[in-house]
């Protein structure tokens, strides 16, 4: 009775090993998007806004199941250990998920055109200012006017590695909008005001047109003084310190992420340390 017992549970055993094994042979490994590996880690998780619903994440890695499902292998940690839990979803939803990831890329790639200026505080107390153009996962990359490797004013793309950095000032330039918007609303109304006033008892039938001209002008005013009110209000200071390789995420609001290697591109900036 128990030799019959033990052949149906090691049967039953090589039956799941089986299945196991099999289910590995038709997994996969695919990457998300070019550029981004085949392990998303936390950094990927924030820059992306994936698993967002998973504590405790670490990484994850993607798989296509004889191209008829998306197998997402997580790894998490539970009361220390750490653990797999797996999803298996339609394959069309890696499509769904590369949109994602492409709005938030086209997104990212805006802020290479207006670059914030900032300042770089490294561990052993040097100040590099220059203007922040992207960060990696390794390092910051900056323009400068100011070349620190010879001293002179001939500009320079740095990059210096997070390694060596203690903190990151960023200046957030005051937005103008507001001040412009206002400032011709309330010249507008003020010149209108003026040009009721001042031919209030002219009947002829061009007063309404002489209001209309000193409201405009009032407009100009107004635009051409809420533009220098904007412009003198000083920025807004941003520090990050790095405390964590993690704390690295912080700079996404503020820069643009660089995952997708360009040789060419890392050969024009010099390392400083």
């Amino acid at each position: 009775m128990k030799t019959s017992r033990y052949i149906i549970c090691l049967i039953c055993t090589m039956i799941m090993l089986s299945d196991s094994v099999q289910s590995q042979e038709r997994d996969s490994l695919i990457q998300l998007y070019p550029g981004m590996g085949d392990t998303l880690d936390l950094f990927d998780r924030e820059i992306f806004n994936l698993y967002q619903d998973v504590d405790e994440y670490k990484y994850a890695q993607l798989f296509s199941r004889d191209g008829e499902f998306l197998v997402s292998k997580i790894t998490y940690l539970d009361d220390g250990i750490l653990r797999d839990t797996l999803t298996i979803e339609d394959y069309h939803q890696l499509y769904f998920l590369r949109q994602n990831v492409s709005k938030i890329i086209m997104e990212n790639d805006k802020k290479l055109n207006s670059p914030l200026d900032a300042s770089v505080f490294t561990n052993t107390g040097a100040q590099y200012d220059g203007r922040f153009e992207m960060f990696s996962k390794k390092y910051l990359y900056l323009n400068s006017d100011f070349n620190y490797l010879t001293g002179n004013s001939s500009g320079l793309d740095f990059k210096t590695s997070f390694s060596h950095v203690d903190s990151i000032q960023i200046a957030i330039e005051p937005n103008v909008g507001p001040y412009v918007g206002y400032g011709a609303l309330g010249g507008f109304a003020l010149g209108f005001i003026a040009g009721i006033a001042t031919f209030n008892d002219d009947w002829a039938l061009q007063k309404e047109t002489k209001w209309t001209i000193f409201g405009a002008f009032g407009a100009v005013t107004g635009f051409l003084l809420g533009w220098l009110i904007g412009e003198s209000v000083p920025p807004d200071l941003v520090n990050i310190r790095f405390n964590t390789p993690n704390d690295v995420v912080k700079l996404k609001d503020y820069s643009a992420y660089y995952f997708q290697y360009n040789k060419t591109l890392e050969e024009g900036y010099l390392e400083l340390k």
